[in-house]
């Protein structure tokens, strides 16, 4: 007992270390980080601390991302294509352009027309997820449990859902499942849609050009970037890629095609393309990218995180429904990282939750540990008196809250309804007190095919 003891406290304390380290540290440890929200799901988690004594898990309430997947934009992978043919033919390339263009060459067939899809590697992702799920709760898996999933209606996360179900099913047949993916349910599993009626046309979406943080991000992607010195190392000549693009979404493309390859099974990583500080700075924007538009960043006063409530109280109400149930259930959801994201800002959760300038944001908030399949797990146990208390997980690691308990981190339900309550009433505070985005679009604004 004492080994198995001193190996969990080992094993916590070095994922403990991993998120307080340098991030490039960090990236150049593990070139995979330096993908940022495309970084690959972690299954070498610690055990959670046991349970007090007398308590048994008997539900689960969940959030899931969908598993890893393909950059949204196919035409970065058609462009890039283009780009680099042409170069070839021009003799354009140098040897390290040479050399990627080969490599991309066996490639683009599996990316063409596929971006946004998600990839077997994100479906063994889910599947591996809710086979755990089952062997470390397997007594909320009584007989009769009723499992309820929904899914935002992206294909990617329908997909992910039904992964995830499949791998229940192996692990326990005689379960009863109820699943959706419409866009009915969308609000409490994607507050940031156009569905929502809180959201204004500017506050919608992750990259949105109306977007009041986008020349603050541009300034800081023109300090800290060199995409013209990124380029020299691919290309003899940079002048003529400009017809296709600029500079700075050309590094993008290939940056996304790296995003990209990685999340595939059986596929080279790419990222020797970039030079291991170049790709440290490429990460450090993107990472910004997330800071401003779903965290903590003062600048809009919180609304760009506010609209998550309604997540929240889902999930407050969906427990209440569960306890009055006379079978064992669990609530499914399917979405995506921003969700999470803005989750872990809502509930003010250390390390989500510093207003920091933009140059120590990297310090504080490192998306690399939101990874494709990255899932919240709320986890309630209960003993013979009915008194419950809940956990929160985080990709399966047990999560601090700011709230008093000599059980963390099991906190007792009353206490975390109470503070949940609390900080859904800050954020409706926050959407009532501010106003949206100006309709202007951003000069140079771009879709983003990240996150």
């Amino acid at each position: 007992m004492k080994t198995i003891l001193f190996f969990t406290l080992l094993l916590q304390a070095c994922i403990l270390l991993a998120q307080t380290q340098d991030p490039y540290d960090a990236i150049r440890q593990d070139v995979r980080r330096g993908g940022d929200v495309f970084n690959l799901y972690n299954f070498d988690t610690p055990p959670s601390a046991q349970a007090p004594k007398g308590y048994k898990a008997f539900y689960i309430s969940h959030y899931g991302r969908h598993g890893a997947r393909m950059s949204s934009l196919s035409t970065s992978y058609d462009t890039l294509l283009e780009m680099l043919t042409t170069a070839h033919n021009d003799g354009n390339l140098t040897h390290k352009g040479e050399t990627f263009y080969q490599k991309y060459l066996t490639l683009y067939p599996k990316l063409k027309l596929r971006g946004g899809d998600l990839t077997t590697r994100g479906q063994k992702e889910h599947h591996m997820i809710a086979h755990r799920m089952y062997n470390n709760y397997k007594s909320v898996f009584k007989k009769g449990i009723n499992v309820h999933a929904r899914s935002t209606n992206v294909t990617r996360v329908v997909m992910s859902m039904y992964a995830f179900l499949e791998g229940l099913r192996e692990c326990c047949p005689d379960i009863n499942i109820t699943s959706s993916a419409s866009v009915a349910d969308i609000i409490p599993l994607n507050p940031f849609s156009s569905s929502n009626p809180d959201c204004s046309p500017t506050d919608v979406g992750f990259a949105n050009p109306h977007a009041v943080w986008m020349d603050q991000l541009d300034a800081f992607r023109a300090k800290i970037l060199q995409p013209e010195a990124f380029l020299q190392n691919i290309f003899k000549d940079i002048k003529p890629i400009k017809k296709f693009d600029s500079y700075d979404n050309v590094e993008q493309f290939f940056y996304e095609v790296c995003c990209s390859a990685q999340c595939m099974e059986n596929q080279e990583l790419l990222w020797d393309i970039f030079d291991t500080e170049e790709l440290c700075h490429f990460w450090e924007w993107d990472n910004l990218k997330y800071y401003l538009s779903k965290g903590p960043a003062p600048h809009s006063n919180g609304r760009q995180w506010a609209f998550i409530w309604r997540t929240m109280q889902d999930i407050l109400d969906k427990a209440d429904t569960a306890f009055d149930s006379p079978n064992p259930v669990i609530d499914l959801r399917f979405g995506h990282d921003i969700i999470i994201i803005s989750m872990m800002t809502l509930l003010d959760i250390n390390g989500w939750t510093d207003a920091v300038k933009d140059d120590e944001v990297k310090n504080v908030w490192t998306e690399y540990r939101v990874p494709m399949a990255s899932n919240l797990q709320f986890v309630f146990y209960k003993n013979k008196k009915n008194d419950i208390l809940v956990k929160l997980m985080l990709n399966e690691v047990d999560q601090k809250l700011p709230i008093p308990s000599a059980t963390a981190p099991y906190y007792k339900w009353e206490d975390f309804r109470k503070y949940a309550i609390k900080r859904i009433d800050v954020a409706k505070d926050i959407l009532k007190n501010t106003t949206p985005p100006p309709k202007k679009a951003h000069p140079r604004a771009r879709v983003s095919s990240l996150g």
